[in-house]
């Protein structure tokens, strides 16, 4: 299946917006969360480039609106709608960690 069909697709069950002109499309891999064995100043500079690419992406405002519109447990991770996205640790937070 090509990206585009994966697109299609994933629009068409509601998991992913239609944005027409999106800068990243085709670019995933700069945009996908850091890998397991992957160094972190690797995934910086990867993400780096990509926030580049939202910065001038004209369905930026759409693809705003749709991932705000996601409740959190179904936010996907890396780089989405101009912002670096982690994932939370494992575990319940600390005592002394402020929501």
């Amino acid at each position: 299946m090509s990206a585009d069909q994966l697109t299609a697709l994933l629009a068409a069950v509601g998991a992913a917006p239609a944005l027409p002109g999106a800068r990243c499309r085709g670019k995933h891999h700069l945009f996908d969360e850091a890998g397991k064995n992957e160094a972190p100043e690797t995934a910086d500079q990867r993400h780096q480039q990509a926030l580049g690419l939202c910065r001038l992406c004209p369905a930026l405002a759409s693809c705003e609106q749709w991932f705000d519109k996601l409740h959190n447990s179904k936010r996907p991770h890396g780089v989405i709608a101009g912002r670096v996205i982690k994932p939370r640790p494992a575990g319940r937070p600390r005592k002394d960690e402020t929501a």
